[in-house]
């Protein structure tokens, strides 16, 4: 008996990691969520933007930038074997939780690169091996002598779970946080990418959302079907293009394993999930996320507060990002994404993806 209820919290857990939140937070990527996201927090925002020009918002934002000054290497030289992002561009980092608010079971990075006039959308799968430095063990053993047994330490949605426990910079640096200190450096040393903000956000009501703006057109790539009565999820959608409402929708982005058009049980796997989930926000984004729509973004955005930590938090700071979404959607902005580049491992019996770094 005591077997079979881990199992049953084994799986889900698992289950829980499939965030509702993830396209929540990829919504924000387009900008214009992302500058009325703050907006009820700060009223002096809207009349602050009015006297910030579009080439000032983005000028002011990269004057924001400091030196990162790590205190010694988070990796033993892991570098990815290219670069990600054009190094003027604005990177923000885009995080969410699993359900239970211990992993982050989502990164992305929205690159905004205003001379190309493009958002790029970095997705970093969840189950990335981090080969961290001596440094960083040593120090991870000194917090957490077991850390070894730890399931799933090296993989990269549990880098903020290291940063805490080492103290990383003691709570100093430019976001005054450990956890987000750590994440932030580590994606910079990796990949090359220099974080200028980073949004944070527990589990919200993703389907409420989805209706709020009528549903979305999107092509279902195949038969999606699977309940799970546990974790209160079922999605029944058929192959082909067609309109979701928020339930369905939240099925759609969620889908991870069911049944096909011949009954048959499959799975997909991270990747595959992610490029579901970024063609939703594609689609998402291309349909509702006009400067028509920023009325509708910020009455809903009072019900987001309470699951929102964010870097962006003074009046000024959130005109800056706003006047760049206007010059990006007046110059009718083209979103893009990046599939990371990884093959499948083994290490110490857990499942791993390793990254295709510089020179292999």
């Amino acid at each position: 008996m005591a077997a079979k209820k881990a199992a049953a919290k084994k799986k889900r857990s698992i289950l829980q990691k499939i965030l509702i939140v993830e396209i929540i937070l990829f919504i924000l990527a387009g900008l214009a969520a992302l500058y009325v996201l703050v907006l009820h927090k700060t009223p002096a925002g809207e009349f602050i933007g009015r006297f910030l020009s579009p080439e000032e918002g983005s000028k002011s934002i990269k004057e924001r930038r400091v030196a990162t000054n790590k205190p010694f290497a988070l990796t033993k030289n892991q570098k990815y074997y290219k670069s990600l992002a054009n190094p003027e561009s604005i990177n923000v980092l885009i995080i969410g939780a699993d359900a239970e608010g211990a992993n982050y079971d989502t990164l992305m990075v929205a690159s905004i690169d205003e001379e190309a006039n493009t958002v790029k959308l970095i997705n970093f799968p969840r189950d990335i091996y981090i080969d961290y430095s001596d440094e960083v063990l040593a120090k991870l053993k000194k917090a957490f002598p077991k850390y070894t047994s730890a399931k799933g330490i090296f993989k990269i949605n549990a880098a903020h779970t290291i940063g805490r426990m080492i103290k990383y910079k003691e709570g100093a640096g430019r976001f005054q946080n450990a956890e987000f200190e750590f994440t932030c450096d580590l994606i910079e040393e990796v990949f090359g990418i220099y974080i200028d903000d980073f949004i944070y956000m527990k589990p919200s009501s993703f389907a409420r959302i989805v209706d709020y703006f009528g549903g979305v057109d999107i092509e279902v790539p195949y038969r999606m079907k699977y309940t799970d009565p546990v974790q209160n999820f079922s999605v029944d959608l058929k192959k082909g293009f067609q309109h979701l409402d928020g339930k369905q929708a939240e099925g759609f982005v969620r889908f991870r394993q069911g049944y096909d058009e011949n009954g048959k049980f499959r799975g997909i796997g991270d990747l595959e999930r992610k490029q579901n989930q970024i063609n939703f926000v594609k689609a998402f984004l291309k349909q509702h996320m006009t400067l028509g729509n920023i009325g509708k973004i910020i009455q809903i955005a009072g019900d987001l507060d309470e699951y929102v930590t964010t870097s962006i938090d003074r009046a000024q700071e959130t005109a800056e990002y706003g006047k760049v979404a206007e010059k990006l959607y007046k110059n009718k902005f083209t979103i893009e994404s990046e599939e990371i580049e990884c093959e499948d491992v083994t290490i110490q019996k857990v499942y791993y993806l390793k990254l295709k770094t510089a020179g292999k």
